[in-house]
């Protein structure tokens, strides 16, 4: 079978496919979670349009990238997830002791000839 030559509109797809995992990985890299919501979205609406059956083996190829891309940067949510409900579950377990840290910090800042209620 002779390999068909790439159009115009299939080169610009492959472009534009390549583009968003490079998106992604940047996201992620940069750890830049509005920006990779935002790619995301453009990746689901590019989906909508997108008919496997006329791809080329390049944009074939290029959504494979995308693909592997968009699993690393769901790898990274889920780990920074983790990680967030980690330091809120600790900040909650402290809540008690910083609380009590700072209502002495606001006796200590009462000036010594301060006049205190009983």
């Amino acid at each position: 079978m002779a390999k068909r030559p790439e159009t115009a509109a299939a080169a610009g797809a492959t472009r534009h496919v390549d583009s968003l995992a490079a998106r992604v990985r940047e996201a992620v890299r940069t750890r830049d979670w509005t920006a990779l919501a935002r790619v995301d979205a453009e990746i689901a609406e590019r989906l909508r349009g997108h008919d496997a059956q006329r791809a080329d083996a390049g944009e074939l190829a290029a959504w494979s990238e995308l693909r592997q891309a968009h699993q690393a940067a769901m790898r990274e949510c889920r780990y920074e997830a983790q990680r967030l409900s980690e330091a809120m579950e600790q900040m909650g377990a402290h809540r008690q002791v910083w609380l009590a840290y700072a209502e002495s910090q606001a006796w200590q800042s009462v000036p010594p000839h301060a006049k205190v209620a009983p």
